[in-house]
């Protein structure tokens, strides 16, 4: 097992510093890239602010507080789409019925196909996301204890993973049904329209399926609840705990549910 982990482990890396040497052979472009995602995230923020501020809050939370869960949002969904959002193209693979060389493959085909369709090198544009979490957790008043910033980024990797385990549920259903893309245009714009305010002014029922049923809440509105204290009952320590459980019980989940439609998959024949 240790054996494999390592094996993955390297080829990743590799795969990484590929994709970086390949991105720096225009280093310009880079760069010009690099500003254009912070200019952009930053804007976006502003406006955020402004119209948050003349509701002088909202359910409790304040302007900067705010502005926290919206970096943290967008952040985890842009670690998700840099690292492991390669699996967004299983539901063409199994379409056009590439998903057959994938699996007749001697490694993981899920790992395959992540590692050839994820453009890793776009992480290095989130350095400008981070830039701008990290600014609004600090006028939030998140206080940059070493305790605080570790659990900041282990709340970030859970935020990333709850993601991964929700859209790869949906890619595993998708060997069933096929055309998911309605589905998935839905689940978009819900976490990055609708996570970025706290999930209790959707009223109970909502903020239980966002929690339960629906995950998307373990992933924005909970991660950064508890780093600002804004959840009842969940200190910044234990909350971690609370949600890294979570997490990886999502990941197992997910991960079953994808063996079981596997196995059922039907080649096209192509």
């Amino acid at each position: 097992m240790g054996a494999k982990i390592t094996y993955y482990w390297r080829l990743y890396w590799t795969v990484l510093g590929m994709q970086l040497r390949s991105r720096m052979s225009f280093r310009l472009n880079f760069f010009v890239m690099l500003a254009g995602v912070f200019l952009r995230e930053a804007a976006t923020l502003a406006l955020m602010v402004v119209l948050v501020r003349k509701f002088d809050g909202l359910a409790g939370w304040s302007t900067w507080e705010i502005a926290f869960l919206y970096s943290f949002v967008t952040l985890t969904f842009r670690n998700f789409s840099s690292f492991v959002g390669g699996i967004g193209q299983i539901p063409a693979f199994i379409r056009t019925g590439e998903m057959d060389v994938y699996l007749l493959t001697p490694s993981d085909p899920l790992f395959l196909i992540n590692c050839r369709n994820t453009m890793i090198w776009r992480s290095f544009y989130n350095i400008g996301i981070l830039a701008v979490t990290i600014y609004c957790a600090y006028k939030a008043q998140i206080a940059f204890a070493p305790g605080t910033v570790c659990c900041l980024a282990v709340l970030i990797l859970c935020g990333m993973f709850i993601l991964f385990a929700v859209y790869l549920i949906i890619y595993a259903v998708s060997i069933r049904v096929v055309e998911v893309s309605a589905l998935l245009k839905i689940l978009d714009s819900v976490y990055k329209q609708y996570m970025i305010y706290p999930i209790s002014i959707y009223g109970r029922i909502a903020a239980w399926a966002f929690t339960f049923l629906l995950p998307l809440g373990l992933a924005s509105y909970y991660p950064s609840g508890v780093l600002l204290g804004r959840v009842a009952g969940l200190t910044l320590g234990w909350g971690t705990l609370v949600i890294a459980a979570a997490t990886c019980l999502w990941i197992t989940a997910a991960f079953l549910l994808w063996r079981v439609f596997i196995r059922r998959y039907d080649s096209t024949g192509t």
